[in-house]
């Protein structure tokens, strides 16, 4: 193997490897100027002498490469699986429609409480909305097979599941549901909207089949996204500061201009924690 090729292989697994910087606010602009995708253009441009544009070329190139192959390594309890694309428009055939990688959670610390509650058809209904809405958030849509065969269970309890929770007022984002109705916004979304509106914990949780841990979390994450946008950071930096899909935070961003002043109350509730936090944080390395 030529020295060329080793360097080459090496600065892909770096890319793939080294894991993201922390988001402490003061480091963040810092941080994103550092990341893999401008070192490694940084690297094509100075050592291999590839012009400006080709070497940015490279780069997206590769990084679709290796979200399409690598971005999607599964956690504890978590499967990889391949749905339809959700950009797949209708009329096609199954062997014609391309498909994507997703990581999708079959089992999840929370479900031993849930099945305790609300027993085996209340969990199914629970990991319905989980694996739908994971898939969705990934560009990926389920049909009702996909679920029957990752639930071990029948198309008909699916189809009847899914009536049901459409009748609580749930949206199932499956394949089917998205002809439909057409795109819509994604569950973490809908649940900081509730949070805005009043609602407190336990609603949501009834209302939308999510954890209060869950529902904490994409609380949490609105809150960085705002206070980053509140900072100056475009929301292609705050994309890559949060980790969170261009999708889901054009939506939060969406959602505080509709709430900016009706939710004034809960926003500044949900800021608060995140202020104090970066106040301690100053001078310090991560969050």
């Amino acid at each position: 193997m030529s020295s060329y090729l080793r360097h080459f292989i090496a600065i892909l697994m770096w890319c793939i490897l080294v894991p993201k910087s922390g988001d402490d606010v003061k480091y963040l602009k810092s941080a994103w100027q550092k990341t893999n995708e401008k070192k490694l253009l940084i690297d094509l441009k100075e050592d291999y002498g590839f012009s400006k544009a080709l070497s940015r070329s490279l780069v997206h190139l590769m990084r679709e490469h290796i979200d399409e192959n690598y971005g999607n390594l599964r956690k504890d309890y978590q499967v990889v699986y391949h749905p339809v694309s959700a950009n797949e428009p209708p009329g096609k055939s199954l062997d014609e429609l391309r498909k994507v990688s997703v990581s999708l959670t079959v089992f999840d610390t929370e479900d031993e409480r849930v099945l305790r509650e609300c027993g085996p058809s209340g969990l199914r209904k629970h990991r319905i909305v989980r694996l739908t809405n994971e898939a969705y958030d990934q560009g990926g849509l389920l049909v009702q097979e996909d679920l029957a065969l990752l639930l071990t269970t029948s198309v008909r309890s699916i189809r009847r599941d899914i009536k049901e929770l459409k009748e609580e007022g749930i949206t199932i984002p499956t394949r089917g549901a998205i002809q439909d109705i057409g795109p819509t916004i994604s569950h973490k979304t809908q649940i900081v909207e509730l949070y805005l509106k009043g609602y407190e914990y336990t609603d949501i949780e009834l209302r939308t089949h999510h954890t209060g841990d869950a529902i904490k979390r994409y609380i949490k994450a609105f809150s960085k996204v705002l206070f980053l946008h509140r900072s100056g950071y475009s929301p292609v930096e705050i994309r890559e500061l949060t980790d969170l899909s261009e999708k889901v935070v054009s939506e939060y961003l969406e959602l505080y201009n509709k709430y900016e002043d009706i939710g004034r109350e809960r926003i500044s509730q949900i800021m608060e924690p995140i202020q104090i936090e970066f106040q301690k944080k100053k001078g310090g390395v991560g969050v």
